[in-house]
């Protein structure tokens, strides 16, 4: 079950429990339905296991989650609880993020408020966008995934339709939002939270 609720400045955090998260991960592969805590605005999944990495995209119509392991199971892997080493399931308001630590999986969910933060407000959550790996195509893959790779021979497959000229040009992003905080005694400000929003193609400049 979720536990108590912290808040922050623009956000609150709901904890998860290792029953909740099971729950959440069985849900990801398409052996559960969705738990009732679950925000409603998902639409992006990246998972990292101990063989690999894994995006996906949540599809409304299907009422399901598209990973790329179904498109390149030779370099995707497959969601498996025991490999899971971190989800994150996000789209624009919220985040769901499981973790493994000894004794199992642990997780919390973001929700956002940032209307609650004057828009002067020194701890009104700020935004980067970070470049993905890849500066060419390998390969179109159904349902609008990509096989990208880099010089250095890194490959991934990312959850859209993108072209060699925007990963060049360096368009293809995954947006993320930080939340912070502030000490009483110093004033000083620091981070107390950071969740991916979105993965998408840059306009051009």
């Amino acid at each position: 079950m979720p536990e108590a609720a912290t808040t922050l400045a623009g956000a609150t955090l709901q904890s998860l429990d290792p029953r909740t998260c099971s729950g959440i991960v069985a849900w990801v592969r398409g052996e559960a339905a969705a738990p009732g805590i679950i925000p409603d605005d998902l639409r992006w999944a990246l998972l990292h296991s101990d063989d690999g990495v894994t995006w996906g995209r949540f599809e409304r119509e299907r009422n399901a989650w598209r990973l790329s392991d179904a498109v390149k199971s030779d370099l995707c892997p497959p969601v498996r609880e025991e490999w899971l080493q971190q989800l994150r399931l996000f789209g624009p308001k919220s985040e769901v993020l499981i973790w493994r630590e000894e004794g199992g999986l642990w997780g919390r969910i973001l929700l956002e408020e940032v209307a609650r933060c004057p828009l002067d407000d020194v701890l009104r959550p700020s935004e980067e966008s970070r470049i993905l790996l890849g500066d060419h195509v390998i390969a179109k893959l159904p349902d609008d995934f990509t096989h990208v790779g880099d010089r250095a021979g890194l490959q991934q497959v990312l959850p859209l339709s993108v072209s060699t000229r925007d990963l060049q040009a360096r368009r293809v992003r995954l947006k993320v939002r930080h939340y912070w905080e502030q000490y009483p005694a110093s004033g000083a400000v620091r981070i107390a939270a950071t969740r991916l929003v979105e993965v998408f193609v840059a306009e051009r400049s």
